[in-house]
């Protein structure tokens, strides 16, 4: 086979054949998976109970990671953003976010996003490629290295750059590495995946042997107005949310909405009106999101609303018999909004070469 990338890129029966063919034992293939996941070696020379000639070999066929960090930025409330260079010079972002005895960390799926919304910068220049399993995998062990001694990863959201359901090539074989038991250990109750709604791959997902949380990018309960603000979607509220319902009678987990909040846009009490009539029957939690603010994108008169308006949305939602939970905003003197720190490496580097 050809080389990969990085070791990441190989499941365990692969890596066994490539232990063995490289003159180690079935039980070395073991340790340096326990290495690279269980105690996130970024090195061959850290794998200290494998022979030199091994490490040698290993290091000969393939690097570790394929993936180093290229600007990393820490906000005032702990919130760390990274920007990871990946092999081809293309970049992506997560996003590590501690919050009382919780770290979440978001991470992204693909290189850019095909999606479009109207209020978000990941999609600003469409969608480049897809990432690979170990690249996605990757923002989990960079992210994991820089935690302080004494935190731990609890919990992963698939929120960050990129459409998760438009590869789930890449991401399936990622997560179960992830929850892998004798990988990173993660449970599939703290793993969720989000999804702007795709009815078809929403079912090839329910059929995975894991059951994850799903969460939706509904944005507005309205057809016209969604198409506005999701201006790629090509199926109805109501098809999403029946998929969404159908994830739900598979899988028992009960399905989070999440709408970013648009000042005058998506927040209004016929808003509200229209989400309480789409939802009411399904057992679900709308999860608000004030919009976070991008410089690119203040020319298209978005606004971020009020935290009175928000409020009464929920209000309003609520009283419909709704469970609402609403984000607060985390990271603001640091790029907040996904895609921002991409975008000003591509200015930069732009700059550079004209």
């Amino acid at each position: 086979m050809a080389a990969p990338s990085s070791l990441t890129e190989l499941d365990d029966q692969t890596l066994l054949e490539n232990v063995e063919r490289l003159g180690g034992k079935s039980f070395q293939a073991r340790q340096v998976s326990h290495w690279l996941y269980r105690h996130g070696a970024s090195d061959y020379d850290g794998m200290r109970n494998l022979s030199p000639e091994l490490r040698t070999a290993l290091a000969a066929f393939a690097p570790v990671n394929s993936t180093k960090i290229a600007t990393a930025e820490l906000a005032a409330d702990g919130t760390e953003k990274l920007l990871l260079l990946l092999a081809d010079g293309e970049t992506v972002e997560c996003v590590i976010i501690p919050e009382g005895e919780r770290t979440t960390l978001c991470v992204s799926s693909q290189v850019g996003c095909p999606v479009g919304c109207v209020f978000c910068a990941s999609g600003m220049y469409g969608v480049k490629r897809n990432l690979t399993s170990g690249e996605i995998v990757e923002q989990v062990l960079h992210a994991r290295r820089r935690l302080p001694a004494g935190r731990t990863l609890t919990n992963l959201v698939v929120m960050g750059m990129g459409e998760p359901m438009l590869n789930l090539a890449g991401l399936l074989p990622a997560l179960a590495r992830l929850h892998d038991a004798n990988g990173i250990d993660m449970g599939a109750r703290r793993i969720t995946v989000s999804t702007s709604g795709y009815p078809q791959q929403m079912a090839q997902f329910a059929a995975a042997d894991i059951s994850y949380n799903l969460a939706v990018s509904l944005h507005a309960a309205d057809d016209e107005l969604r198409k506005r603000l999701v201006p790629t979607t090509k199926h109805s509220v109501r098809e999403i949310v029946a998929a969404a319902n159908s994830y739900f009678g598979q899988k028992g987990r009960e399905v989070t909405f999440e709408v970013v909040l648009l000042e005058g846009l998506n927040d209004r009490p016929q808003d509200a009106a229209v989400m309480i009539d789409v939802l009411h029957a399904l057992p679900c939690t709308v999860n608000l999101i004030p919009w976070n603010p991008v410089e690119e994108l203040t020319s298209r008169g978005l606004r971020r609303p009020a935290s009175s308006r928000v409020d009464t949305f929920a209000a309003d939602l609520r009283r419909g018999g709704i469970n609402v939970t609403v984000r607060r905003q985390r990271g603001a003197d640091k790029s907040a909004a996904c895609g921002q720190l991409r975008i000003r490496a591509q200015v930069d580097r732009a700059k550079v070469t004209s």
